[in-house]
């Protein structure tokens, strides 16, 4: 049966590229194997958005726009309701008014509300890394789990690992949960592009400069290494603003120059189709994280069949399987000590079949979207 599937994306692009290459990665697969329909409900301009999701149907919704302050008033109002009537009827009407069947990935409407929601936990970071939160972030986080605890019909996780976690703290949530492990669609003909083309014999870190993201450790291999006359080529692309911590990425840059790193070549926010051939052509993917959930670029390098260098948290053990290589979390002395052996092949760019990985990717692309699907129609 054809629905309307309901997602409220309320991120500007570059704040979270990971996250919208998600999303957009999800909307694909929805829309080619099945007769469901996407509406996207957004506060924000949606030219801030993802540009692939303007083929969609989109709608700006003030109660959604963050710079209007009556919102605060009103989303209390809603969350009296959520408890107190066990229905958000705001917002459960605004959705009536488009014929909106589910409610995805967002929060949840109440169960007694007519329309059903999932709510997508990504990861459990405020509990892994509790000094990089607030007392108000770590409440409300907290505060959205009991409620999808409560009020939604399905929890989704995108990894065993974050759901076994969040079961362990709530053991009556065990039999709502689903886990959908994503897939990132490959381009159906080979992305071009020539940044690759500068470097020789390089490492790629792609994450956003976030304060969880664990550079620390990297610049601190590197100036290792340079102690021994050894200077790996380290790229890294992504945006380079914490929401948590707006000193971070100064205060790497200040390392950097200061012990005079010019092997740490930082790229900032590029075309998905050069970021593609970084990943394509690197020697291998290093993802130095101290927590994470299913990581984009991770399973983008496994798409491609690049070796990736992983920090050894559980989440990139159930990721990568034997695809990987872990380095410890703690010890930046391990890394380097990989790093120096890695380092030694001085081959150039790897030799790949895209089509052959195109076809891969396309039958596991295909999994995803239609265990997607059945979450969909599981849903009572």
């Amino acid at each position: 049966m054809k629905k309307k599937i309901g997602f409220v994306i309320n991120f500007s692009h570059n704040r979270w590229l990971g996250g919208s290459n998600y999303f957009n990665n999800l909307f694909e697969g929805l829309i080619k194997y099945s007769k469901n329909k996407i509406v996207i409900f957004t506060g924000i301009d949606k030219n801030k958005l993802n540009p692939a999701f303007l083929k969609h149907k989109i709608v700006y919704l003030k109660i959604l726009d963050p710079s209007k302050k009556i919102n605060i008033l009103i989303n209390y109002i809603r969350f009296i309701c959520l408890i107190l009537l066990k229905r958000d009827f705001i917002f459960e009407n605004i959705l009536k008014k488009h014929n909106i069947d589910i409610l995805s990935h967002a929060y949840p409407l109440g169960k007694n509300s007519k329309i059903k929601s999932i709510y997508w936990i990504p990861d459990m970071q405020d509990l892994n890394l509790k000094e990089l939160f607030t007392f108000k972030q770590k409440l409300k986080r907290t505060f959205e789990r009991l409620i999808s605890l409560y009020h939604s019909n399905i929890i989704l996780f995108s990894c065993k690992t974050i759901r076994d976690e969040f079961i362990k703290k709530y053991p009556k949530a065990h039999d709502k949960t689903k886990i959908l492990n994503f897939i990132n669609k490959l381009p159906n003909k080979k992305p071009k592009g020539n940044l690759y083309k500068k470097f020789k014999n390089y490492f790629l870190i792609s994450n956003q400069f976030w304060i969880h993201k664990n550079y620390d450790l990297v610049i601190d291999s590197l100036v290792d290494l340079k102690k021994n006359n050894l200077h790996p080529t380290i790229l890294s692309t992504g945006a380079k603003l914490d929401w948590r911590s707006s000193k971070y990425y100064h205060d790497l840059i200040n390392r950097i120059k200061k012990n005079k790193i010019e092997n740490f070549k930082i790229l900032g926010i590029i075309s998905r189709n050069e970021q593609l051939n970084l990943i394509l052509n690197a020697n291998y993917l290093i993802n130095p994280s101290k927590s994470e959930g299913w990581n984009t670029a991770v399973e983008e390098a496994k798409s491609l069949n690049t070796k990736v260098l992983a920090s050894n948290i559980e989440v990139h053990k159930e990721q990568l399987k034997t695809k990987g290589e872990f380095f410890d979390i703690k010890n930046f002395k391990n890394l380097s000590k990989i790093l120096k052996k890695k380092n030694k092949s001085k081959k150039k760019y790897p030799k790949k079949n895209y089509n052959l990985l195109l076809k891969r990717n396309n039958k596991e692309f295909k999994i995803f979207a239609i265990n997607y699907i059945k979450i969909l129609e599981k849903i009572r």
